[in-house]
């Protein structure tokens, strides 16, 4: 296809030619200068539309490109993953490696559960029954103060010494149990009275039952009435120090 320029062009050259008789004459000059742009646009004109029908005719003879064929939707992620779930859709009864990997931690998630279930139903046991509770890797003894004197069970009995042991050593310790004078009168499951202690290592705990039997021991020697000796020695009866042992 011509541009305006080259068809304006072209029509000035043929106008040139069809008016190069006239311009051989005397008053070609003349003629020329009146006559040619006035030719040369109808020149024009005549070969646009010459154009433009050549133009149509092609077009008209050039069949239109068959239509494009549109392009697939993507899948969703969730379409992507139907085909990994085995009965779904036609997928493969045999399970791949993703289905094996979900069906073990489905398992694993089913024995947690049964496990968690577990230690709750011994811990419920546990409360029922009345037994301590000592957490994972903690170190539990005890030490039976059934049969030490009064003045030791009842000392023994208050918070204040053993908090003072459990700074000492880092171990709990808790009274339990109940005094029996007579063990021929104890009721069945009952239990005489001692000393649990928890600690987080064994020698914590060793620790905290040695000071524990210290105490009552001392304060066991301090009810006793021993000639000779002052109560400078034996400290005040029914009064013990950890910090001293006395």
């Amino acid at each position: 296809r011509k541009t305006e320029l080259e068809l304006e062009e072209e029509a000035k050259r043929m106008a040139e030619k069809t008016l190069q008789a006239l311009l051989e004459g005397e008053n070609g000059e003349a003629v020329r200068e009146k006559q040619l742009p006035a030719l040369t646009a109808k020149l024009k004109e005549k070969l646009k539309k010459q154009q433009e029908e050549e133009v149509a005719k092609a077009n008209a003879a050039t069949p239109p490109p068959p239509p494009q064929p549109e392009a697939p939707e993507p899948e969703s992620p969730l379409l992507m993953a139907l085909p990994l779930v085995p009965g779904v859709l036609g997928a493969p009864a045999e399970p791949n490696m993703v289905v094996r990997s979900m069906e073990k931690i489905q398992d694993r998630a089913n024995r947690s559960q049964e496990a968690t279930a577990k230690k709750a139903e011994e811990m419920a046991a546990l409360l029922a029954s009345g037994d301590s509770i000592a957490r994972a890797g903690s170190h539990v003894d005890e030490l039976e103060v059934n049969d030490y004197p009064q003045v030791a069970r009842q000392r023994i009995s208050k918070r204040e010494p053993l908090l003072a042991i459990e700074e000492m050593t880092g171990a709990k310790c808790w009274v339990k149990g109940q005094y029996f004078a007579d063990e021929r009168k104890m009721p069945v499951g009952a239990r005489k009275l001692y000393v649990e202690i928890i600690g987080p290592d064994a020698l914590s705990v060793q620790k905290a039952k040695h000071e524990v039997r210290k105490m009552m021991e001392a304060l066991a020697i301090r009810t006793l009435n021993i000639p000779g000796v002052s109560r400078a020695v034996m400290g005040t009866p029914g009064r013990y120090d950890p910090s001293t042992g006395m």
